[in-house]
Parts: structure tokens; C-alpha cells; sequence
């Protein structure tokens, strides 16, 4: 089988050999890593060449947290991204609905923002009547709120006489009359459940089209984290006829609004755990909500948000069942992933992972937090790094949420927020992501702003100590990343034996001078060595 030899300047992000200026590839394999000289000579006569006489040539990037399934349905749905007032979010609900005259409800992607609309809220139940009123309309916020119209809340039976969920809430009027905001998955999954999803054709073709805009961003893998069976046999049948070129680890969803029982049942009868699959399509932990989101008042606090003095957050999973939980997988040789935002919600994390360790050691199992960017202790930093507890990380959440987040916290604590620099100081591990459709997939969001802590809006950094070097940013997408993927031994690096993926960016994410990668670009992508993306 002819070779290809791959020309360029190189980062390797492999401690042995960090630099080189030319690589071998046969059968999608890296069979050499360093000078042209020796490429040339492992690739044999007659080995094509692929010559990157500008920008650089780094490890193919990987989002430990990226919804690639949901952004995919997401980009056929409203889209409210550009949304900058209550009025424009009416205006594209009544586009949308004229245009899809067929479609039974009216639903929206997750990806829009409060702070983003000049009323700072959320529309009322009636501003979306006044938008449309005959068909059910729901529209999702970052996995965590949700809005709906009159007739939506009907179909779902919640009246002024439906209690709160446990975990969730319902928005109400002054008269008790629900307001249309559902907060946690408890409160909106019973609405979620009743809209017919897209058929299996057109979760197909959204997930298989999603994947070369990945491509173009620099993606060569992703993280799935909470995907239901349905999900997994969507990802399945694109991988069984070839058509998953983005790598992808699953995370199944521990559902807290499901009976304990049914999720036990499911990890302890499985006969599958974490790392199961291969190169193109494997397991990774089972992933579970511990608290809710900090735009949203929802996240786990240790005190009171400062605007609502007693209010701090909401626990959408109970401390028994999250603990039983833990340690079936543990038991069972599950990995798991815990979403926590707060720090109280940290704590409790940390704590049910303490007393599984004690009997079960937690280091090679890979269990980690997801987010935990509001505000971890020392002592949690120790726990992390004493039990081997890896964090999931999302920096352009820091950018994209930073300005509401200041607005509620204050420049200082916010400049405490997402502490990547303590982490790795700690010796915790930290792997990067974007939480998309929640926030931006392209990579080189979060890479700029790992270097920078710039927020949206703001030309100054917020947290400047929190910073990180470029060796360190590109780490968390390439090495760190692969290794919470349970696939260290296959990608992450430019090494002989390992696969051939790997991205081409304009400027040198290592040695270039932070604020050059805000408009860095993508010249081209590649997986298992073959081009996949070339601008």
C-alpha cells in the first residue's frame, strides 16, 4: 500500500519529540515522525506528498463535550441564535412556522442567550402566542430552561395547580398561572417527550451534514455526552455504513427524571463499560446532572445568589440516587462524567467519589467533572488530583456566558471562574470542549480564550492569573482529550502508531502570541490520514 509523506511544520504535542518537519502515513497510520530525510525513507518510493508550506500542523482537535447529535437536529430547527429581542425571536417563530406548515409543534435549537435580548428575560408563554398560537411551541435554552407557548404547557397538563417537579421548577405569573419557563429537566422532559422527533431519515442526514461543518472547524473527534439507546442507534447505523468520519464517544445519559431502578438495571446488566468500540465509535462514562446552570439561577451554589438571597440553585439528581449510581459504575467498570457548575454541587460530587474510592479506586476508571467552573476550593483541587478525578472544561462557556455571569457575580469572583491554571497547577488533568450547540463548536474559540479569559463584549481579560500557555491550551484538545476518550493509545499525538489525524491551523497555537488566535483559521483537516477538509 503506497504512503503518503505529510510536509510542514509540525507540533507533535508528543513530549519525546515535540517538533518535526515531516511525517509518514501508510494505511492511516503515522509510521514516522521527524525529519523530511527520515519520513521520505519510511514512506518508500513512489509516496505521495502533501506539502503545508503555511501554518502548522497539530494533532487532529477533539471536544470532550460536544451535543454533536443535538446540534445537528438543531441546525434543521428555529434558530434563535441571532435573536437579539424578545421581538426577533417572535419574527423567527412566525418565519419558521410559515415555512414548515406541516410541522405538528414549532421547535427552536438550545442554542440561544438571555443576555443576548435586549429585555434580559425570557418570553412569556403569551409573547409566544402572540408569535403562534396554533401550534404547541417549545423552545429549548443550554439544557437547563426551556420556554413554551399556551398550548404547549396544555398538551403536557401543567396547570396553576402542577407542584414543582423535584430538581425542577415552573415559572409562574403573580396569580400562580404558569409563565411558560420550565427550569431543569424534571420540570421541561415531560413537555420534551410529547414533540414527535424527526424521523429517523432526518436524524440521519443532520448528524451525517454536521460533520464535514466539524471537519471545516478543525474537528477530527467529539465527546457525546447524555445520549439516549435511540441516540446510540442513530450514531451506530452511520458508523456501520461508514458515514462517521467525526470520531465519537458516547456517553449514555443517566436520566433523573426516569426510575432509579431502570437506570441501575441498565449499567449492571449492560455487559458493556466505558472504552468499548473502537477507533471510530466507542463508550465513554455514563454521564449524570447533578445541578443546573449558573445563567439560570440553577447551579448548586454554596451561598445565595447575590440577586435572589434565597436562592441557591437547585440539585436536579438527589444526593442517594447519585450515590448509588456512582458506585454501580464503579462496580460495574463504568467511567462516569457528572455535571457540576456550583461549588456545593462540587463538593457533593467529590464527596460520594471519596467514599467510592475508599473501596473502588477511581484513578483508571476516569471519572471526571463537567464543568466545575464555578468556584472549586483548594480542597477540591486536592481531591481531584489525590483520586485521579479529571475535569471536562469549556473556556468558550467562559466567554460566551461571561458577560450575564459578571453582571450577577462581579468582575472578581468571575475572574475566579473556570480555573484552569489552578487545575493543571494542581496536577489535575483537564480536558477541553464547547458544550455545542450550548456555545460554539469551532475549537479555536476555546483556545484563544484558555490563553486570553477574554468574554464577549470586553477587550480586557477577566482572570488573567487563570491563564494557561499555548502548550497547555492545545493539550487539553489533543492529548489530555484523547485520554478521557480512552483513546490515548490511538490518538491525541503525532507518534508512529498512532492514527493519522490531524488538523493544519494559519498561525503556530504554541508559539504564537495569544490574541493571534482570534482569527487564526482552518487550512485543512484530516482522519485516518485521508483529507476530510481543505480550505
Amino acid at each position: 500500500m503506497s504512503a503518503t509523506v505529510v510536509r510542514g511544520s509540525i507540533v507533535t504535542m508528543d513530549p519525546a519529540r515535540p517538533r518535526a518537519e515531516a511525517m509518514a502515513v501508510r494505511a492511516g497510520r503515522i509510521v514516522a515522525v521527524g525529519t523530511l530525510g527520515e519520513a521520505r525513507a519510511a514512506a518508500g518510493a513512489g509516496a505521495r506528498e502533501i506539502a503545508y508550506g503555511e501554518g502548522t500542523v497539530v494533532p487532529g482537535l477533539i471536544d470532550t463535550h460536544n451535543h454533536m447529535h443535538w446540534t445537528g437536529i438543531a441546525s434543521r430547527l428555529v434558530d434563535l441564535s441571532g435573536a437579539r429581542s424578545i421581538a426577533d425571536l417572535q419574527a423567527a417563530i412566525r418565519d419558521w412556522a410559515a415555512r414548515h406548515p406541516e410541522a405538528p409543534w414549532v421547535v427552536s435549537g438550545s442554542g440561544w442567550h438571555v443576555a443576548t435580548l435586549a429585555e434580559q428575560r425570557y418570553p412569556t408563554r403569551q409573547e409566544l402566542d402572540a408569535a403562534c398560537a396554533d401550534r404547541p411551541v417549545y423552545l429549548p435554552r443550554v439544557g437547563h430552561a426551556a420556554v413554551a407557548n399556551t398550548l404547549a404547557l396544555q398538551r403536557a397538563g401543567i396547570t396553576a395547580d402542577t407542584p414543582d417537579p423535584a430538581g425542577g421548577k415552573i415559572g409562574r405569573g403573580a396569580d400562580g398561572t404558569p409563565d411558560g419557563l420550565l427550569l431543569e429537566p424534571p420540570a421541561f422532559e415531560p413537555l420534551a417527550r410529547l414533540i414527535p422527533p424527526p424521523s429517523a431519515a432526518d436524524q440521519e442526514g443532520a448528524l451525517k451534514d454536521i460533520q464535514q461543518r466539524y471537519h471545516a472547524a478543525g474537528l477530527t473527534g467529539i465527546m457525546d455526552p447524555g445520549v439516549t439507546p435511540e441516540m446510540m442507534a442513530l450514531y451506530q447505523r452511520l458508523w456501520r455504513r461508514g458515514e462517521l468520519s467525526v470520531r465519537s464517544v458516547l456517553m449514555p445519559l443517566a436520566d433523573s427524571s426516569r426510575p432509579l431502578e431502570e437506570t441501575l438495571a441498565r449499567i449492571e446488566s449492560s455487559g458493556m463499560a466505558s472504552g468499548f468500540g473502537d477507533a471510530r465509535l466507542k463508550l465513554g462514562g455514563v454521564k449524570l446532572f447533578l445541578d443546573g446552570g449558573a445563567s439560570l439561577g440553577t447551579a448548586l451554589m454554596r451561598e445565595p445568589y447575590p440577586d435572589e438571597r434565597c436562592n441557591c440553585g437547585i440539585q436536579v439528581t438527589p444526593t442517594e440516587s447519585f450515590r448509588r449510581i456512582a458506585w454501580a459504575c464503579a462496580r460495574n467498570g463504568w467511567s462516569m462524567g457528572v455535571h457540576v457548575v456550583g461549588g456545593k454541587a462540587i463538593d457533593l460530587a467529590l464527596g460520594v467519589f471519596e467514599e467510592v474510592n475508599r473501596e473502588i479506586p477511581l484513578r483508571d476508571l476516569r471519572f471526571s467533572l463537567i464543568h466545575a467552573y464555578l468556584w472549586p476550593d483548594e480542597r477540591n483541587i486536592r481531591q481531584c488530583a489525590e483520586m485521579g478525578i479529571a475535569v471536562a472544561t469549556q473556556c468558550s462557556m467562559q466567554y460566551t456566558f461571561g458577560p450575564l455571569l459578571v453582571k450577577r457575580f462581579g468582575s472578581v469572583l468571575m475572574s475566579l471562574a473556570t480555573p484552569v491554571r489552578s487545575w493543571l497547577d494542581g496536577g489535575v488533568r483537564v480536558a477541553g470542549g464547547s458544550d455545542s450547540p450550548v456555545t460554539p463548536y469551532p475549537p479555536l474559540l476555546g483556545l484563544w480564550q484558555a490563553r486570553t479569559r477574554r468574554i464577549a463584549g470586553s477587550t480586557e481579560p477577566i482572570g488573567r492569573q487563570q491563564a494557561v500557555s499555548g502548550d497547555e491550551a492545545l493539550a487539553m484538545l489533543t492529548r489530555d482529550a484523547a485520554w478521557l476518550c480512552f483513546s490515548e493509545h490511538e490518538r491525541g499525538m503525532l507518534k508512529p502508531g498512532l492514527l493519522a489525524d490531524w488538523t493544519v491551523l494559519s498561525v503556530d497555537p504554541v508559539a504564537c502570541e495569544p490574541d493571534a488566535l482570534e482569527h487564526a483559521r482552518v487550512l485543512a483537516t484530516a482522519v485516518d490520514g485521508q483529507v476530510v477538509h481543505e480550505a
